[in-house]
Parts: structure tokens; C-alpha cells; sequence
């Protein structure tokens, strides 16, 4: 995963230079004003998601074929709510309590 591109996984033609970086890359991600910042912080919570939904032991409320779908419908729009609407949905998700140590 640490070199894996983000464009290996997601939809992101609109987004080349987002699509290059690595997924351990998006956890650090950070947001701002336009279309291209809306889809770098859901791609941070979408990366969290995908280690949260393979992992056994979490009971994660989507797949990780959920997810990816989601994510490419939610950037194809190309809407900064669209994606942020989403982007909220997932860091919900993503900050439910965790069984694991």
C-alpha cells in the first residue's frame, strides 16, 4: 500500500497530479477553497475507509467495492458539495469506536 497510487484505486483523470500520490500519501492530505481540495480530503477519508472496511475485525458499515464506487461517483460530479457530502459520511464512519488495540 505504501507505494500504491491513488489512481490505481480511484477514477481521477480530472485530477492527474492527485492521482500520482500514494495512498499513505492521502492520509496527510488537507483541504481548501476549491474542487481539487474537496477531492484531496475525501480521498483521506476514503483511503482511512478502505483500511477500516478490509479489516476483519472492524465492522465497517460499507465494502471496500462500496467505497471505491462511492468515491468515483461522488468526484465525477466534479460538485465541491457533492464530494464533501461524502467526504463527512465517510469521516463518520471512520470515527466510530475501533475494537482493536
Amino acid at each position: 500500500m505504501r507505494n500504491q497510487t491513488l489512481e490505481s484505486v480511484f477514477d481521477l483523470p480530472a485530477f492527474p497530479n492527485i492521482g500520482s500520490r500514494s495512498l499513505l500519501e492521502a492520509l496527510s492530505f488537507q483541504g481548501g477553497p476549491s474542487v481539487a481540495d474537496a477531492v484531496r480530503i475525501l480521498l483521506r477519508q476514503a483511503v482511512a475507509a478502505l483500511l477500516n472496511a478490509a479489516h476483519p475485525n472492524v465492522d465497517y458499515p460499507l465494502t471496500t467495492a462500496q467505497i471505491i464506487a462511492q468515491v468515483n461517483a461522488a468526484i465525477a460530479t466534479g460538485n465541491r458539495d457533492t464530494i464533501l457530502n461524502l467526504k463527512d459520511d465517510l469521516a463518520e464512519f471512520n470515527e466510530r469506536g475501533c475494537p482493536l488495540n
